[in-house]
């Protein structure tokens, strides 16, 4: 989960505020949040592929089992001998990997949705400080 840890550390870096950079941060932040969706949506995309993939690479599995078998086997029965090959195993874990991805994305979605509430109230707690 490689992935996710850059990207925890890529967001703990676009939502760091302070009095220094909150200019910086208020301008970059629209692009920030195209750069968020763009991920989501790809994620998504990516996602709805692994699907696809590991129907075909199961449907495959059972018909090759089905074909090898010594005695006639049931799909059902078929069906569950292929989750346990190890390529269904190996896309499955991908899924949920992206799973998680698309969670967090779609959590870090909502944090920057929020951000300028955050910066509009970062600024006024510092006009009455200068007050």
């Amino acid at each position: 989960m490689k992935i996710i840890e850059e990207l925890i550390n890529e967001l703990d870096k676009d939502t760091s505020m302070s009095e220094l950079n909150i200019r910086d941060v208020q301008l970059k932040l629209p692009g920030i949040k195209h750069k968020s969706a763009g991920r989501l949506i790809r994620a998504k995309i990516s996602l709805q592929e692994l699907f696809n993939k590991r129907r075909e690479v199961k449907q495959s599995t059972v018909d090759k089992l089905k074909e090898e078998a010594p005695y006639e086997l049931s799909d059902p029965a078929a069906d569950k001998m292929a989750d346990r090959y190890d390529k269904v195993q190996e896309i499955s874990d991908m899924i949920n990997e992206h799973k998680l991805l698309i969670e967090l994305l779609e959590k870090a979605e909502k944090i920057f949705g929020s951000m300028t509430f955050d910066i509009k109230n970062m600024i006024e707690i510092m006009k009455l400080e200068v007050e």
